[in-house]
């Protein structure tokens, strides 16, 4: 899977500015792509200028359009992209740990944690008069002759998230940055659960959980008793034979939702776990469940 962090700071023709972890980008899509999926070790703030895209995840879906500015949090995540206009949006990248220092060096309580949905990563945040007007003059930095202080580029990172830390903006979300004042950042645990559906490599899930590739394992197998690899493997068939079983996707799809690359692999790997394919699997559930029917 593509890292968009790394992709942003690395793909030429992107208009950026860096400050440590902080990044600020214009960014137009060159991607052919219907759906992608990409992931991220640092949350972004992205601001649509024009065109419109949909994110999703295994559990939620939002479209952003011209002038709509979601949060999506750090993880993996997938996008949906139209081609009946040109797709044009700021991002911003920022670490959990430096939202968390703005919010408890200023004071900020941005509500109740109690109102953050564990299963959200996509957050929509209401727009005002100020959100346009924050984005358009943080784009006007990419143009300028010279590049921005550092300093003035971390204090206008800081701004927003003292802007946006307030559950009129969303609750949800108002509730995620209070549990990153009380908690930090995410556990390996949290972050294994909320993306194991995705085909991310183990360096990949290293580097999103903050550790070396040897530190992962170790703590891995403290938590789990296993080894990453046969937990990812059991953990995507299951899922997959649960949408097998409840819903009507097609095969194909199916198996991109639980994290597989391609149909063979995903059959193989299907049969040796539960000694059927894919396709006999879903007419046996599908036989039961109308015999179940039948006999109420």
């Amino acid at each position: 899977m593509d890292s968009f962090f790394d992709f942003i700071k690395e793909y030429p023709p992107v208009k950026r500015l860096q400050v440590n972890d902080l990044m600020l980008a214009e960014y137009q899509c060159p991607l052919a792509e219907t759906r992608y999926d990409i992931w991220s070790h640092c949350n972004y703030f992205i601001y649509v200028i024009s065109g419109q895209k949909k994110w999703f995840t295994r559990s939620q879906a939002i479209l952003a359009k011209q002038g709509d500015c979601l949060f999506v949090r750090k993880g993996a995540h997938s996008v949906y992209q139209y081609f009946d206009s040109e797709f044009c949006a700021v991002v911003l990248f920022v670490p959990d740990e430096f939202i968390r220092s703005v919010l408890l060096e200023n004071r900020i309580n941005p509500g109740s944690a109690d109102d953050f949905n564990r299963q959200d990563s996509l957050f929509s945040i209401k727009p005002d008069q100020r959100l346009p007007a924050y984005f358009h003059s943080f784009l006007s930095y990419l143009t300028a002759p010279t590049k921005p202080a550092d300093s003035l580029m971390e204090l206008k990172f800081k701004e927003l998230i003292m802007m946006t830390a307030s559950p009129t903006f969303n609750s949800s979300f108002a509730g995620y940055l209070a549990l990153l004042c009380n908690t930090g950042s995410p556990s390996l645990r949290d972050i294994m659960e909320e993306n194991y559906t995705y085909p991310m490599t183990l360096n990949e899930f290293a580097r999103l959980c903050g550790r070396s590739l040897s530190a992962f394992k170790w703590e891995f197998q403290e938590v789990y008793q296993t080894s990453p690899g046969r937990w990812l493997r059991q953990k995507r068939l299951h899922h997959s034979r649960h949408l097998l079983e409840h819903t009507s996707k097609p095969v194909t799809e199916i198996l991109l939702d639980s994290g597989f690359k391609n149909t063979s692999h995903f059959s193989r790997a299907f049969r040796d776990e539960f000694g059927t394919s894919p396709l006999q699997f879903r007419k046996m559930a599908k036989s039961k469940g109308l015999a179940a029917q039948h006999n109420l």
